[in-house]
């Protein structure tokens, strides 16, 4: 409040001596010599101006509040946005992209830099709920979910996009890296030591789909191809990896 009278007097002593300087000039333009004119042009602004300031100065000052407020809370929104949009990207479970927005990154990324995609399915993970529960089973997914993010480099993305399989989309179009990657992944989830809460180990492994330099084409005709390469490894036994080098289909 102090501020705004403040501000109020200082327009008011402005507004006399604005005043007084203008009555002085048409005074002495037309050669007139009359004090009265001086005491109403300090009377007058003195009157008004307080008011008219006072109310001016505190509806621009309660505008100015409400719009630091306003932006405030579009900052505060724009956050909350940020997270809940987060949130609806990840699987609860493991933390890692859901289906949808692995698969809408892969899409957005694929066509500005070199790209090749990975199917992981976990062996056996029916066995391992029918005998040991869905409590052991789902620690097994989280447990294999962050033994993926660790084999992986910070350009990669990893989704967890069904049940027990994950997607992973490498930064790459080498065969030999994306070959070693893959391999790099089954051999340390075979080398888990994964137990339960009864400390009985787990034995984990992983099958593994993949094609390389997914760039051009659509992405559910890789998809289909890097699945093909994943139950070709399945019925090889499992805990193996099959790559195949773009769109060329595998002998």
């Amino acid at each position: 409040m102090s501020r705004i009278l403040l501000k109020c007097l200082t327009i008011t002593i402005v507004s006399v001596i604005c005043s007084l300087l203008i009555t002085g000039i048409i005074m002495h333009a037309n050669d007139m010599h009359n004090a009265m004119g001086y005491v109403i042009a300090t009377v007058c602004p003195v009157l008004i101006s307080p008011i008219l300031s006072f109310i001016v100065i505190r509806q621009s000052d309660r505008l100015s509040r409400a719009l630091e407020a306003l932006r405030r809370v579009k900052e505060e929104l724009e956050v909350t946005n940020a997270k809940l949009f987060e949130k609806s990207s990840r699987d609860s479970m493991t933390g890692l992209l859901n289906r949808e927005a692995f698969f809408d990154h892969l899409d957005e990324v694929r066509t500005r830099q070199p790209c090749s995609l990975l199917i992981i399915d976990v062996d056996h993970f029916k066995k391992i709920n029918d005998v040991h529960g869905h409590y052991v089973g789902d620690g097994a997914l989280m447990a294999i979910a962050r033994c993926i993010t660790d084999c992986v480099g910070t350009d990669d993305s990893i989704g967890r996009i069904g049940g027990e399989e994950f997607g992973v989309y490498l930064a790459t179009k080498e065969n030999s890296r994306v070959t070693a990657v893959a391999e790099i992944i089954r051999a340390e989830v075979n080398r888990m030591d994964y137990r339960t809460p009864h400390s009985e180990r787990v034995r984990l492994s992983v099958s593994i789909g993949g094609i390389v330099d997914i760039s051009s084409g659509a992405v559910v005709d890789h998809f289909q191809t890097a699945d093909r390469k994943l139950y070709e490894a399945k019925r090889n036994g499992r805990n193996c990896v099959f790559i195949q080098s773009g769109m060329k289909e595998a002998a």
